[in-house]
C-alpha cells in the first residue's frame, strides 16, 4: 500500500512539473500555460548603447509566419528604448540560462503593433514567447543589432 501511495505521489508531482510555465523578460510576467499551434518569429532590435534613451535604441522589426500566413511590424519599443541593456548583456544572460524575451509579449511590444502583428494568429494580449534561438549581435555602421528567432504560443 505504501508503494502504491508513493508511486501516485510521484506521478502527481511529475505531472505538476510538466506544465508549460514561461518566465518573463523585459518586465513581462509569466505567461502560464500556453496551447495551440506555434508561430515562428524573426526579431531584429537595435540595442545600441547602455544609456536609456539612446537615439534609435529600441527600433524593432518583427516578422511572424505560420503555414502560409505572415505579418510584420516595424516600431520603437519604448521598454527597450528606456532600458540600459546592451547586445552583449543579452548574449551573456542567454549563456547563463536567462532569456529576457521569454514571456508575455505585451510588456515590450507596444499595443497598436502587437495587435497588427498577432491578430491573424490569436488574441494579441495572450501571446507569449516560449523559446528563442540563434541570438546574434551584429555591429552595423556603429549600431548594435540583436537578431533572434522565437516561438510564440497563446494562453488559453
Amino acid at each position: 500500500m505504501k508503494r502504491v501511495a508513493g508511486l501516485l505521489a510521484l506521478v502527481l508531482v511529475a505531472s505538476l512539473l510538466g506544465t508549460s510555465d514561461v518566465h518573463g523578460g523585459f518586465g513581462g510576467g509569466p505567461a502560464g500555460k500556453t496551447i495551440g499551434p506555434s508561430v515562428t518569429a524573426t526579431i531584429v532590435i537595435d540595442v545600441t548603447g547602455t544609456t536609456p534613451g539612446t537615439s534609435g535604441k529600441g527600433d524593432t522589426a518583427i516578422r511572424l509566419q505560420r503555414a502560409g500566413a505572415s505579418t510584420a511590424v516595424l516600431f520603437n519599443s519604448t521598454v527597450i528604448h528606456s532600458s540600459a541593456v546592451s547586445c552583449q548583456q543579452v548574449l551573456q544572460e542567454r549563456a547563463n540560462h536567462f532569456d529576457r524575451f521569454v514571456g508575455l509579449m505585451n510588456t515590450w511590444v507596444n499595443s497598436p503593433w502587437l495587435e497588427a502583428l498577432l491578430q491573424p494568429f490569436g488574441t494579441p494580449v495572450k501571446a507569449a514567447i516560449t523559446d528563442t534561438d540563434y541570438a546574434v549581435c551584429t555591429s552595423v555602421a556603429g549600431r548594435d543589432i540583436l537578431s533572434l528567432t522565437a516561438v510564440i504560443q497563446f494562453q488559453p
